[in-house]
């Protein structure tokens, strides 16, 4: 390995150093009750322990940090629902594909009580942020679109009612998951995610294989 690429590949990971301490740093504030809108830079460089100037060397501003904060909190969280999404039904093997389902909701409602003070910034900057807006829109949607090209081919296999419009119905999971997860922990307590995790499991598979032949 040259020399350049060793120094690239240390200022990469400095870089990456840094931002994971401002990441860190806006949690902790969030989690002790600051409002995201009242912190300052000036505070968040303070609990991350680094310059202000450092901070703008690696963000142009607050509202790039949400953005690229929400991506960082939701990686695990959208990593679960692909997973489960390309993992396919299979004729004959529902019960397997509805277990794994519920796994992954059980993962999906952890992360966001996790991450729940992160979420709940960025789904209330949603409303007066557009970039925040159209960074979480395009995640949900995007997810959506894939969502609905696999329940295309479980339909094409005969996994599906062939009467189902897919596009609709993937939508209409995606906003469920977002918006119902999203409440529910911020209003109720932990004890209460397992039960979450079941009900949204099986309100998601009667919604995608109901009344088709992988639901039976």
């Amino acid at each position: 390995m040259s020399t350049s690429t060793i120094r690239r590949s240390e200022a990469a990971a400095r870089r990456a150093a840094v931002d994971q301490s401002v990441f860190w740093a806006v949690e902790r504030l969030l989690e002790g009750g600051a409002g995201y809108p009242e912190l300052s830079v000036a505070a968040i460089a303070a609990e991350a322990g680094v310059a202000r100037s450092t901070f703008y060397v690696h963000f142009a501003d607050k509202t790039e940090l949400l953005v690229r904060l929400a991506g960082e909190t939701t990686a695990d969280i959208f990593a679960a629902a692909y997973e489960w999404t390309d993992r396919g039904a299979e004729a004959g093997n529902a019960e397997a594909h509805r277990e794994a389902l519920e796994a992954t909701c059980a993962r999906i409602v952890a992360d966001y009580r996790r991450h729940r003070h992160v979420l709940a910034a960025v789904q209330a900057a949603t409303g007066y942020e557009p970039e925040v807006a159209r960074f979480w829109n395009e995640r949900i949607e995007g997810f959506a679109a894939h969502a609905a090209k696999r329940l295309r081919e479980a339909q094409d296999a005969g996994l599906v009612d062939p009467g189902a419009d897919v596009e609709e119905t993937a939508t209409m999971a995606a906003w469920a998951i977002e918006r119902t997860v999203a409440r529910s922990v911020q209003t109720r307590g932990p004890d209460h995610d397992d039960r979450l995790a079941r009900a949204l499991a099986r309100g998601l598979w009667l919604m995608t294989f109901g009344d088709g032949p992988a639901g039976g």
